[in-house]
């Protein structure tokens, strides 16, 4: 984790003698921190580090990174923009078997994830377009309905959903017109017939993904 501690304190006025040292949250930003922290101390100047004391050192600058986390030691990032439970540490160094996992979601959501990519596809020519879509908000909102425990494997299961819906759709265009490609017009009553109910048909669970069942035709699979 990079760290510029450099000015850190300016315009702050908070008391850091009152850090509870013992606290989830202060112990999570001492774990991810607190050694990038102590090697950019070893490497100040004089004249840096009577700044650094100044503005009130380690303590002030722990209480600053603290906020990176809330009360129960989850880190939520800058502004608290994280969901509890969605951060894989860092540098995404937690095993991800523990969260890359199938799990139940509801039919709610799921039905609120096919509307979402149906509608982009149209409106984009089946180019996914990281400038316009919605999905962001759909994940968050399916974080914040279920326990922080299921977070990461349900939103990791709604993107496996996701990837099969859009496959659906690709392939039905291209079932209509070979020759067509992503980014080209078409005519959008061909998904007409593309229904998340229909295309969850096809799918069998293989590992931490879905798979389509060998009976049910193309295998046709893009990657979103």
């Amino acid at each position: 984790m990079s760290m510029n501690i450099s000015g850190f304190g300016a315009g702050n006025n908070y008391s850091y003698k009152s850090t509870d040292t013992n606290s989830k949250q202060y112990k999570a930003a001492e774990e991810q921190v607190l050694a990038d922290v102590m090697a950019e101390e070893a490497m100040m100047t004089p004249e840096q580090k009577m700044m650094y004391e100044l503005m009130g050192g380690r303590e002030a600058h722990m209480k600053n990174m603290m906020r990176n986390y809330n009360s129960d030691g989850d880190y939520v990032g800058p502004g608290g923009l994280i969901v509890p439970g969605m951060h894989h540490g860092r540098s995404g160094s937690v095993d991800r078997s523990t969260w890359q996992q199938i799990i139940n979601v509801s039919e709610d959501m799921r039905q609120k994830m096919f509307d979402n990519v149906k509608r982009e596809f149209i409106q984009e020519n089946g180019i996914a377009n990281g400038d316009t879509t919605k999905r962001s908000k759909i994940f968050r909102e399916y974080q914040l309905s279920v326990k922080k425990e299921d977070r990461a494997k349900g939103t990791w299961t709604l993107q496996q959903y996701e990837g099969k819906y859009c496959s659906a759709m690709y392939a039905a265009v291209k079932a209509a017109n070979p020759k067509w490609q992503p980014g080209q017009p078409f005519d959008p009553r061909i998904l007409d017939g593309v229904t998340r109910e229909s295309v969850e048909s096809t799918l069998v669970q293989s590992g931490n993904t879905f798979v389509k069942k060998p009976s049910s035709g193309s295998s046709m699979d893009i990657q979103v």
